[in-house]
C-alpha cells in the first residue's frame, strides 16, 4: 500500500468531495489520510487543499479551491513553485505546464423537485456578513447589501436573510474596515437585542431544506468576472429545484445553459429584478426546473461532479508519479 497525506486548514461543510477522492485513490492502491493517521509511515506524496506556507520533504500536489482575492497564496508563484501539479479553476495560472483545469466539485444528484406552489419563501439569501480584505470592483458583497437594503425598505415580508454576523452592521473591506468589523463584533456581543437587519432570520441549519422552500435565491459569487470561478452557490439551488439569480464569470453560458438560471447582470437595479421575479408564473417556473434537470442529467454537468473531480486528480497524480519514478 502506498500512503499519502491530505493537508488542509479548513473545509467547507457544504463541499466535501474528499471521501470520493479517498475512495478512488484506494481503488488505485493509494491510502490518502490526514497527517495523524500517517504518523510513522513512509509518505509517497502530499495533497494540499489550497496553497500552504512552508516546505514539504515529499512530492506535493495542490487543489487551489479558494478565490485568490480571499487567499492570495493561491496565486503566489514562490509558494506554487513547490507543487508538481496545480488543480484549479483559475485560468490565470494556465501559463504553466503544472496547471490542470478543474472546476470546483459538487453533488449533482437531482431528486424530485417541489412544485412552485409548495415554496412559500419568495426570495432567500444565505451569506456570512464578511468582506474582502482588499478593495476590488468585482466584489459582489456591496451588490448583496444593496439587495438586502432594498427589500428591507420595500418588501421585508418577501425577503429572507440567513447567515452569521448580521446582528451587526455590514462588514467593510480594507485594514481600517477590519478594525471596525472587530469593534462591531464586540458591540453585538454585549448588545444582543440590537437587530440592524429586520429580514435576518439567523444562521441556517440545513441549506438544502431551506432552498426546497424557496422560490428564488440570490446566488451571486463573492466576485464576478473571475474566469472559471463557479462555486457551490448555483449548484445548491439546482439540487433543491430552486431558481437562482446568479452573477459569476462572464462565460457562464459556455458551461451552464442560460435557461437554468436568471442572470443578475440583466437588471439595472433591484426594483427591476424584483418586478421580473414577480412576473414569473408557475408554468414558467416549472420550465426553469425542467432545464435544471436536463442539465444535471447531461454529460456537460459531469465536469462539475465530485466523481469527475476525483477521477481527474487520481489519474493525473498517478501518471505524474510514474513519470517521475521512471
Amino acid at each position: 500500500m502506498i500512503y499519502a497525506t491530505f493537508v488542509y486548514k479548513k473545509i467547507k461543510n457544504n463541499q466535501l468531495p474528499y471521501p470520493e477522492l479517498r475512495r478512488q485513490f484506494l481503488l488505485a492502491g493509494v491510502e490518502l489520510n490526514t497527517a495523524d493517521l500517517n504518523k510513522g509511515r513512509e509518505i509517497c506524496f502530499e495533497f494540499h487543499l489550497n496553497a500552504q506556507r512552508g516546505n514539504t520533504s515529499v512530492r506535493s500536489y495542490v487543489h487551489l479551491a479558494e478565490n485568490p482575492l480571499v487567499r492570495p497564496l493561491n496565486r503566489m508563484s514562490s509558494v506554487l513553485s513547490k507543487y508538481s501539479k496545480w488543480f484549479t479553476w483559475d485560468t490565470a495560472l494556465n501559463y504553466d505546464e503544472r496547471f490542470v483545469p478543474l472546476f470546483l466539485p459538487n453533488d449533482i444528484s437531482h431528486p424530485l423537485f417541489k412544485e412552485p406552489a409548495s415554496r412559500p419563501l419568495f426570495l432567500v439569501l444565505v451569506a456570512a456578513n464578511n468582506a474582502l480584505i482588499v478593495f476590488d470592483e468585482r466584489s459582489q458583497l456591496p451588490v448583496r447589501l444593496s439587495i438586502i437594503n432594498w427589500y428591507e425598505q420595500n418588501a421585508p415580508k418577501d425577503f429572507y436573510l440567513f447567515g452569521r454576523g448580521w446582528n451587526r452592521p455590514a462588514a467593510l473591506s480594507g485594514n481600517l474596515g477590519r478594525i471596525r468589523n472587530q469593534f462591531q463584533k464586540l458591540v453585538a456581543k454585549f448588545l444582543p437585542i440590537w437587530k440592524p437587519f429586520k429580514t435576518w432570520r439567523g444562521p441556517v441549519e440545513n441549506k438544502h431544506e431551506l432552498l426546497e422552500k424557496a422560490r428564488f435565491y440570490i446566488a451571486h459569487e463573492n466576485c464576478r468576472d473571475l474566469p472559471g470561478y463557479i462555486t457551490e452557490k448555483i449548484f445548491d439551488c439546482f439540487k433543491a429545484g430552486c431558481v437562482p439569480v446568479y452573477v459569476g464569470p462572464r462565460e457562464i453560458n459556455d458551461f451552464i445553459p442560460k435557461e437554468c438560471f436568471i442572470d443578475g447582470r440583466n437588471f439595472s437595479n433591484v426594483a427591476e429584478m424584483d418586478a421580473f421575479l414577480r412576473s414569473i408564473d408557475d408554468e414558467t417556473y416549472r420550465g426553469y426546473q425542467k432545464s435544471i434537470l436536463d442539465f444535471l442529467a447531461s454529460p456537460q454537468a459531469h465536469q462539475f461532479s465530485n466523481e469527475y473531480f476525483a477521477e481527474t486528480i487520481v489519474k493525473t497524480i498517478l501518471a505524474d508519479l510514474a513519470l517521475n519514478k521512471s
